[in-house]
């Protein structure tokens, strides 16, 4: 099933970083969420996403996922997010089953602020990177 993100991992060098390999942004496909809204996660950088009935989220669909991404990933997003599946749209008018990772009931706080890829990359990018493997973890499988 594809993976459907809606924060820093639709950034290629992010992923690659995550996942331990490079990713081609034109794997990345261009996709949106109906039902929810993506605000900035309390006291960080990245986001989460929030139940709204008029909400949609844009953001990008990974179809290559293997297994041993999807363990990097799990790992990545650790105890507060958990992988769900949810009902994407394509550009192209697709709609399909893709799996998102939603946080876990109580876990997170939203903050009032709409989080944005470009105002992340342009603010929190290069320190993210520059970091590397420390803030991914070495423990990644």
């Amino acid at each position: 099933m594809p993976l459907f993100f809606f924060g820093t991992l639709m950034d290629p060098d992010v992923l690659g970083l995550v996942i331990g390999r490079p990713v081609a942004g034109a794997a990345l496909e261009s996709a949106r969420l109906e039902g929810f809204r993506r605000l900035r996660v309390e006291g960080a950088s990245y986001p989460m996403l929030v139940a709204d009935p008029e909400g949609v989220v844009e953001g990008r669909l990974w179809r290559e996922a293997s297994a041993a991404d999807r363990r990097r990933l799990d790992t990545y997003e650790g105890e507060s997010y958990e992988r769900v599946p949810v009902e994407v749209e394509t550009a192209s008018g697709e709609r399909l089953l893709a799996e998102a990772y939603l946080v876990r009931p109580g876990r997170l706080r939203p903050s009032a602020e709409p989080w944005d890829l470009a105002a992340w990359q342009a603010r929190f990018k290069r320190h993210y990177l520059a970091q590397g493997e420390a803030l991914v973890g070495a423990e990644l499988p």
